[in-house]
């Protein structure tokens, strides 16, 4: 059994958030200069092909209500807005740190976070002080700490895989869960407090002391995948607290239904987004 100091250490000596060398630096200036333009920004896009592939493909996702219609770099950027290419960089910057995305047997894996981040999205929708572009980031990244575990025992591919006892089979491997090791990555990569905390308390929302509403959307939503689309990588388990969030965000089955209908309208364009990784 390994200690979570060495998860820690680990996790420390992960080389810095980093995409293409510049290119994140520069759209974080530009997103937080208020004097810049869409135009700057598509600029610095345009120089990271993979980058720019991505962010057309989200700005095209349903969700977002603009399925079928962006075209080119210039509309997505326009119709995503400066915060949600701020997380798509950010997003993809965690990814390479980590530098597993693409090994051929995580393919379920990120369509299962790829599905947590479109629902979460659509649960922001009905959350008066939430983005949804900042809930689907965090939804994207909330199972991040699985790839650490993946990363420090690359032979053990059950860490991937989602069973009712899996945080517990974590902690007596790894001397913690996957939703802590997560947090402590999201810690290093400098993402926002709330991500943070969302990524920690997705399997226990009340535990959460700030941040409630986002740490509830992605609970929740991790465990919509597992009811609308079940995998073996899902490990989102159905309590009573998913059902107070639902009463909290007022809810309904057809909400629900409507959310599962939404979401099986963008697993072709999952899978699309999948082959670009």
């Amino acid at each position: 059994m390994m200690e979570p100091a060495h998860i820690r250490t680990y996790i420390d000596r992960l080389q810095k958030l980093s995409t293409i060398p510049g290119v994140l630096q520069r759209i974080m200036e530009i997103t937080d200069d208020p004097g810049s333009s869409f135009e700057d920004l598509r600029n610095v896009i345009s120089h990271d092909p993979s980058l720019a592939e991505r962010v057309v493909r989200v700005a095209n996702a349903s969700c977002f209500g603009h399925s079928g219609c962006v075209g080119d770099i210039e509309q997505a950027v326009m119709f995503l807005g400066y915060e949600h290419i701020r997380d798509i960089a950010l997003g993809m910057g965690v990814l390479q740190m980590l530098g597993v995305h693409q090994a051929k047997n995580l393919r379920g894996f990120w369509l299962h976070c790829y599905e947590v981040a479109l629902i979460s999205s659509m649960v922001a929708e009905r959350i008066t002080m939430l983005s949804t572009e900042t809930a689907f980031l965090a939804g994207l990244l909330h199972d991040t700490g699985r790839l650490v575990f993946f990363n420090l025992a690359p032979g053990n591919c059950n860490v991937l895989y989602g069973t009712d006892d899996l945080m517990e089979r974590e902690v007596g491997a790894f001397g913690c869960d996957h939703a802590l090791a997560g947090s402590w990555l999201a810690e290093k990569a400098q993402l926002p407090a709330e991500h943070v905390a969302a990524i920690r308390y997705h399997h226990a929302p009340s535990q959460a002391d700030e941040y409630h509403d986002l740490v509830s959307a992605i609970a929740l939503s991790e465990t919509l995948s597992r009811r609308f689309y079940p995998k073996i990588e899902d490990d989102g388990i159905w309590t009573s607290e998913h059902d107070a969030i639902l009463l909290e965000l007022g809810m309904s089955n057809d909400d629900v239904d409507d959310m599962r209908i939404r979401l099986g309208y963008e697993e072709y364009e999952a899978q699309r987004m999948l082959e670009a990784m």
